[in-house]
């Protein structure tokens, strides 16, 4: 599958990746005028600032960044909090924020002392859009900044669900806020124009729908959480699967794997795993001709690898970011097994629906 999210460079260590919506977004700013995409241009400088603060503090105490992806509503550092202590959360969260807020600061400074002219006009934009964002991230609203602060902050006195619970409701709230706020906005307005006033209410619409989907599916993914807890990479993990070398020829893995009746085949090489995922299909779903005699590791990647005590949460949230299907489970450095991901969904659905059965007879 083609990755959604270009890698368009490397900061800090970290990979920054920009969404094709993103993309789009900006190719279409550009077809309508240059000033509109120098605005986008400069907001994903901003998002970039704020998301980078986040990754940056989250590196700073030994936690796991897997990368940043620029949307465009915004941005996301893929960031490893699973066992995070909610007081390192809480700083996290804040940091983008922060960060917006400093810059703010800077720029507005900054538009005092330049005289007038494009560059001011500039330094101006600047300002606000980072107040904009450092504003609308601090409200405490999920999936946003605010809302993993309100939560880490109520998590000193609560569980992990019960903190997301309260999180949820307050964003809620403010979204209800929002809209109320947006149709009184646009009913005392006199200046503005109805199609003006409707793209607002639709624009601001679409935001609200956004949070209120994002909450809730905050609020399902803590349920899961807190409830698969007990589950362990261990409990779900398969040994269908075939081990090779990496001199095998294609040739030669056709008729193995039909006789294991496997699809999953993997190599060992140099002390790492290694699965193959590129076979050089037809357009008929054949192996191409000329490449039979080929070596498999010429068409296999590093396989995924976790610990048998991974709980299978993280391992299906893992998945889900990165598009895996497999993952290959260890314990110390041998693979006692993989996890397939439709397998992981089925042992995680089946356990909360158990689960449900046994709390409606209590």
């Amino acid at each position: 599958m083609v990755n959604a999210s270009p890698t368009i460079g490397r900061v800090a260590g970290i990979d920054v990746q920009l969404h094709w919506s993103f993309i789009l977004l900006m190719l279409f700013a550009l077809i309508l005028s240059t000033y509109l995409f120098a605005i986008f241009v400069l907001l994903f400088a901003c998002v970039f600032l704020h998301e980078l603060a986040h990754s940056i503090t989250a590196k700073r105490y030994g936690i796991r960044v897997k990368k940043i992806v620029l949307y465009p509503l915004g941005g996301g550092s893929i960031i490893d909090l699973d066992n995070v202590p909610p007081k390192l959360e809480f700083r996290i969260s804040l940091a983008g924020p922060v960060s917006s807020f400093l810059l703010a600061f800077v720029f507005g400074a900054a538009v005092v002392l330049l005289p007038g002219g494009m560059v001011k006009v500039f330094v101006q934009l600047l300002f606000v859009l980072n107040l904009l964002l450092a504003v609308f991230n601090i409200l405490p609203w999920f999936p946003l900044d605010g809302g993993r602060v309100l939560r880490s902050y109520l998590q000193r006195k609560r569980s992990f669900l019960d903190a997301t619970r309260s999180s949820v409701k307050v964003s809620n709230a403010l979204v209800v806020l929002f809209i109320v706020g947006t149709l009184v906005y646009v009913a005392l307005e006199p200046s503005y124009s109805f199609i003006y006033k409707e793209f607002v209410v639709l624009w601001d619409t679409f935001i609200a729908i956004f949070l209120y989907g994002a909450a809730k599916a905050e609020l399902q993914s803590a349920y899961l959480k807190t409830y698969t807890s007990d589950l362990k990479a261990s409990s779900a993990i398969t040994k269908q699967y075939l081990m090779a070398t990496p001199n095998t020829t294609l040739a030669r893995l056709y008729s193995m794997v039909v006789d294991s009746k496997t699809h999953v085949v993997l190599f060992k090489d140099s002390g790492k795993y290694y699965i193959v995922s590129r076979l050089p299909y037809n357009s008929f779903g054949r192996i191409m001709e000329g490449y039979g005699a080929q070596p498999i590791s010429k068409f296999s990647a590093e396989l995924p690898l976790v610990k048998t005590t991974t709980t299978l949460f993280s391992v299906l949230e893992r998945m889900q970011e990165t598009n895996e299907g497999v993952v290959g489970v260890v314990r110390g450095s041998i693979l006692v097994g993989v996890l397939l991901r439709q397998h992981v969904e089925s042992v995680i659905a089946l356990h909360m629906s158990s689960r449900d059965r046994n709390h409606k007879k209590a």
